[in-house]
């Protein structure tokens, strides 16, 4: 993984990939559509935990300094991962462009 100002960054990817994957099922699992809002906060908070645990088991991998950084770095991926299903949902999507419910 690339190294930035001389740390680590290999826990973001991970971190975002995880995040998107969860939020995939939550979708799967949830189907309404009241559940489906919370989707961004849902993946804020897999994010933070994701980014205490990286932070406590692998801090070579995190660019944090404190556990706080780790935290706020994990939300800042799960969002990223929010994101990411946005791009792709745009990018695939199919007819007149009005987006699905």
């Amino acid at each position: 993984m690339e190294v930035m100002n001389g740390l680590n960054c290999s826990a973001i990817p991970i971190i975002v990939t995880i995040s998107y994957v969860i939020g995939e099922l939550y979708k799967a699992v949830f189907r309404s559509q009241g559940a489906k809002r919370l989707i961004p906060i849902v993946l804020a908070l897999v994010g933070a935990v994701l980014g205490a645990y990286i932070y406590f088991t692998a801090p070579q991998i995190i660019s944090a300094g404190t556990v706080w950084d780790a935290i706020l770095t994990g939300i800042v991926c799960g969002e990223s991962a929010t994101g990411t299903n946005q791009i792709i949902k745009q990018l695939f999507v199919k007819g007149d462009g009005k987006d699905e419910k």
